[in-house]
């Protein structure tokens, strides 16, 4: 009988605490050759301590499960991830992801690097937000092993275009996000450095950005530099619709 008013409480608690999220969209760029995808991210946040009542809250921390997706026709990919948040303003996942590409990159030489196949990402990250008065800064920093389907040849990464080695790397990803935001306008600064441990080679971007608010949709723009080892410096043009269908517990 205890066992049973055990398993009760625990899905009160659960039913109580928890809430399911949903947001899908569309994002692309213009550089090194226009692309763009659609993705979809669903997961369940279960608050740990605190509570969180509206979007002034942070003082809670909680866990989040989650399932994602996303397709430009010729690459398809798949993820699941697991994020803990001992204070919601702090966060840690770690993660795997698939990914199919059956594609030739225009801006690689898909005849000596692999292009095509399954990829495998195992990954684990952090992340922070602080703000003051408006103003906003978002950090990022991701410990990512990539597998190729190739032992032979070099590993491509097109989102980034640069080139790893051979079978299995390891990439280091960094991100800063600093804006400032008028209503449901927000303008900022956004700065990416990735880099390949192995082949040594890197991707580094920024861009100035712009994101307003249509009820539960985001539209955010951005324009900027990009260059890698691969690329040569050149201006590149984001842009990115998100729909939020079920808000998450989740402040970043």
């Amino acid at each position: 009988m205890k066992y049973i008013l055990f398993f009760l409480c625990s899905l009160s608690f659960w039913a109580r605490a928890g809430q399911f999220d949903l947001n899908y969209g569309v994002q692309g760029r213009s550089l090194p050759s226009f692309g763009a995808e659609l993705y979809a991210d669903g997961g369940y946040g279960q608050l740990l301590w605190g509570k969180k009542e509206n979007n002034k809250d942070f003082l809670f921390g909680l866990v989040r499960p989650a399932l994602g997706a996303s397709t430009s026709a010729v690459i398809n990919s798949a993820k699941a991830e697991l994020e803990i948040y001992p204070i919601s303003i702090l966060g840690f996942v770690a993660g795997r992801q698939i990914i199919h590409s059956n594609f030739d990159f225009p801006f690689f030489d898909c005849e000596e690097v692999t292009c095509r196949g399954t990829y495998e990402r195992n990954y684990i990250e952090s992340k922070m937000v602080l703000g003051f008065k408006g103003w906003v800064a978002l950090g990022n920093y991701k410990i990512d092993t990539l597998k190729s389907p190739s032992e032979d040849t070099p590993m491509a990464d097109w989102r980034n275009v640069i080139i790893g080695e051979p079978g299995t790397e390891v990439q280091l990803e960094k991100k800063l996000l600093v804006g400032k935001f008028f209503g449901d306008h927000m303008a900022g600064v956004f700065i990416e450095n990735v880099q390949f441990m192995g082949s040594r080679e890197r991707k580094e971007s920024f861009a100035g950005i712009y994101q307003i608010k249509k009820d539960q949709t985001f539209y955010m723009f951005g324009a900027g530099a990009f260059h890698t080892d691969r690329q040569p410096l050149g201006f590149q043009f984001y842009f990115r619709i998100h729909h939020v269908a079920l808000p998450s517990l989740k402040l970043f």
